[in-house]
């Protein structure tokens, strides 16, 4: 026996006939040829040793546990001189598929049952096998996004407009380069087994999040470096709006790798946090990057907005007309947004107008001296509540019809206009029972605007009001615009 043993041993190690440096699939050579050996040597031992074996001798196995021995032996030394990139795929693969399945160990003619061999390398070397295959994959994700992102920034800064799909949208490739390399990445794994293939899926979701905080330093870089200097960048607008897209496009695909490698049934906490984090960054990132495209906009109607509810805006309708036209004017670029960001984009909007001019409104930069001064200005206010508000509706109906913010300048407009003392305080407590995030301050700012009420007065009306609201059992509301202003 000692003899075959050795002659066993011989032909494993003999079957190895390239090095690395001669053929780099050199290992996946080695381990055909000898899953070809095993396969005819075990044959020829089925077929020609048992009839000349006392069956007490179980020659069968006993050559199976031979050539099971050398070749973890074997393949042991080849680990320990070191594997390369896709090596550790081709062994990983082969230890627990082939040599195991049907075109080994399980083939028909052999149907030889390994359990009580053992396994042919032990559970410490695959672990070490595959740590180091996955960190091997994370070296690749993090040179490969680096890559992607300097690809990026560059397309940023060239001077020229980003393209849009056959739907008119701006994106550039970077999510879809990313999902792919991922993609490929875990159905290689998925080659070897399920629990590799989650941990890879783990791995993924980790990188991805970590571009994601790559992502927004450079978006911020280029937002700051757009603003200090905006003639620097003659495409800001339309990359930024390539930046809110791409951003959608990344929880979009996260949510598709998910349905392809998730482990059905699973209920994992760590993964299901590393899910939500990506995602998370994502839509924030998303979310940021709109208000940086906004914030464009709103930086050239800084002036309307100063003008707003002033002895100079009384009699004209310069400022809103402005607020209007220019906006108008940057909405024709924001058709390149998806529709979701769209949306969410001009319901942003919506809000930075109301806010803007609440905030004005607030701010007592006019003095009324008569009840027809207060009057006119009431109305001309819910006129131009009236004017913003139908300029949402005809760009963005879905959008602008629900839960329009500008309804809150009108019932502002309301208390301002009131005579009579206790249709007043009705106006006020019906403003604070629809509004319940409105403050003592706006309140008292607003009764100060009216020029008939002093600031002591003012305060003591508010301090009541807000008293006797709070004894008051309603449903919760959802917070409005006045917890934007401070």
């Amino acid at each position: 026996m000692e003899v075959l043993e050795k002659a066993v041993a011989q032909r494993i190690e003999g079957t190895q006939v390239d090095e690395r440096n001669d053929n780099k699939m050199w290992l996946v050579r080695y381990l055909e040829l000898t899953r070809q050996l095993i396969l005819e040597d075990l044959r020829v031992v089925k077929t020609l040793c048992v009839p000349c074996f006392p069956p007490h001798y179980d020659i069968v196995n006993k050559f199976v546990h031979m050539y099971h021995t050398a070749l973890s032996h074997h393949l042991q030394e080849v680990i320990q001189n070191g594997l390369e990139g896709n090596e550790y795929v081709s062994i990983l693969s082969w230890i627990m598929n082939t040599y195991t399945g049907p075109e080994l160990m399980q083939h028909p003619e052999l149907n030889i049952d390994t359990s009580s061999i053992g396994p042919l390398l032990n559970n410490a070397v695959i672990d070490s096998l595959q740590q180091q295959y996955l960190k091997n994959m994370e070296t690749n994700y993090m040179e490969w996004m680096q890559k992607t992102l300097e690809t990026e920034k560059l397309d940023w800064g060239n001077g020229t407009a980003p393209e849009g799909d056959d739907q008119g949208f701006f994106h550039t490739s970077a999510p879809v380069i990313i999902f792919q390399m991922i993609d490929q990445n875990l159905q290689v794994t998925r080659t070897i087994s399920q629990d590799l293939t989650f941990k890879a899926l783990l791995l993924s979701m980790d990188q991805v999040t970590q571009y994601g905080k790559m992502y927004r330093d450079a978006i911020i870089e280029f937002k700051i470096r757009h603003f200090e200097d905006r003639s620097k960048v003659p495409y800001f607008t339309h990359y930024m709006i390539t930046i809110v897209n791409n951003c959608l496009q990344f929880v979009e695909l996260a949510q598709l790798m998910k349905q392809h490698y998730w482990r059905p049934g699973l209920h994992d906490n760590e993964a299901g946090t590393k899910f939500e984090a990506l995602l998370n960054a994502f839509q924030q990132l998303r979310d940021e990057a709109a208000q940086f495209l906004l914030e464009e906009a709103f930086l050239d109607l800084e002036p309307q907005f100063q003008d707003l509810i002033t002895s100079k805006w009384v009699m004209s309708s310069i400022p809103v007309d402005t607020i209007c036209v220019t906006l108008e004017d940057y909405f024709q670029d924001y058709i390149h947004l998806r529709v979701r960001n769209f949306d969410y984009v001009i319901s942003e909007a919506q809000n930075w107008v109301a806010k803007r001019y609440i905030s004005a409104l607030l701010q007592k930069k006019i003095t009324f001296k008569t009840y027809e001064e207060r009057r006119d200005a009431a109305v001309k206010i819910m006129a131009e509540a009236e004017q913003v508000k139908e300029f949402f509706v005809r760009l963005a109906p879905k959008v602008a019809k629900f839960d329009s913010p500008f309804e809150i300048i009108n019932t502002l407009a309301e208390v301002l206009k009131s005579e009579d003392p206790e249709i007043l305080s009705l106006d006020l407590h019906g403003l604070v029972d629809k509004y319940p995030d409105v403050t003592q301050d706006h309140l008292v700012h607003l009764l100060s605007l009216r020029g008939d009420i002093s600031r002591s007065e003012a305060r003591e009306k508010v301090a009541y009001i807000l008293q006797t609201n709070k004894t008051r059992k309603r449903p919760t509301i959802p917070k409005s615009i006045f917890s934007l202003i401070s």
